[in-house]
C-alpha cells in the first residue's frame, strides 16, 4: 500500500507542476481527480492502521471504551476535521476578505447604481461567494469536532453506543470516510 501511495503522490506532483506550466481548466480539472483519489488511497491507509472490527464489536455490546479504543473512534469519525485545523493558516485572511468585500458592498448601498455599479456589485457578490464556502468548512469541521468532544467527554449511554456503532458501520461501508 505504501509503495501505491507514494507513486499516486508523485503523479498528483507531477500533474500540479503540469498545472503551473499550463494553466488550463482541463490540468486544473485533471488535478482535482488526481487529489481525490490520493486522499482515498490516504484515508485506507489510516483505516487499515486501526481495529475497526474490536471496536465495532464493542459499541454493538455496549461495553466500555479504552482511550486507545476512544482514540481510534475520534480518529474515524473527526480525524479528518481535526487534521484539516491543525494545518488550516488562511481562516483569518478569509474572514477579513470577506468584511472587506462586505466594506465595498456596504460603500456601494448609498449611491445611485448604474450599469457599471451594478456589475461592480455582481462582482462583490461573487467574490464573496467564492470565499465564504471555505469560511463555512472550515467552522463546519470545527463544530463537528466540538461535538464529538463532548459526546465522549462523559460516558456513553446505551443510545450513544448504538449510534456510534451505526455511524462506525456507515463510514467503514462509505468511500467518503
Amino acid at each position: 500500500m505504501a509503495e501505491q501511495l507514494s507513486a499516486t503522490m508523485q503523479k498528483t506532483i507531477e500533474l500540479a507542476s503540469r498545472c503551473a506550466q499550463a494553466e488550463t481548466s482541463d490540468n486544473y480539472g485533471a488535478l482535482g481527480d488526481q487529489v481525490e483519489e490520493l486522499e482515498g488511497q490516504a484515508r485506507e491507509a489510516v483505516q487499515s492502521h486501526i481495529d475497526f472490527a474490536s471496536l465495532l464489536r464493542k459499541l454493538k455490546a455496549g461495553k466500555p471504551l479504552t482511550p486507545a479504543d476512544l482514540q481510534a473512534l475520534e480518529l474515524l469519525i473527526v480525524g479528518d476535521a481535526e487534521s484539516f485545523l491543525k494545518y488550516e493558516t488562511d481562516f483569518d485572511r478569509w474572514k477579513g476578505e470577506i468584511q472587506q468585500l462586505v466594506g465595498e458592498i456596504s460603500k456601494l448601498q448609498s449611491s445611485d447604481l448604474d450599469v457599471d455599479g451594478l456589475m461592480h456589485l455582481r462582482a462583490l457578490c461573487d467574490e464573496v461567494g467564492r470565499v465564504l464556502p471555505a469560511v463555512v468548512y472550515y467552522l463546519d469541521k470545527k463544530e463537528r469536532t466540538n461535538k464529538f468532544q463532548e459526546a465522549t467527554r462523559d460516558a456513553i449511554d446505551p443510545e450513544g453506543y448504538r449510534v456510534l456503532a451505526e455511524i462506525v458501520e456507515q463510514m467503514l461501508l462509505s468511500d467518503k470516510t
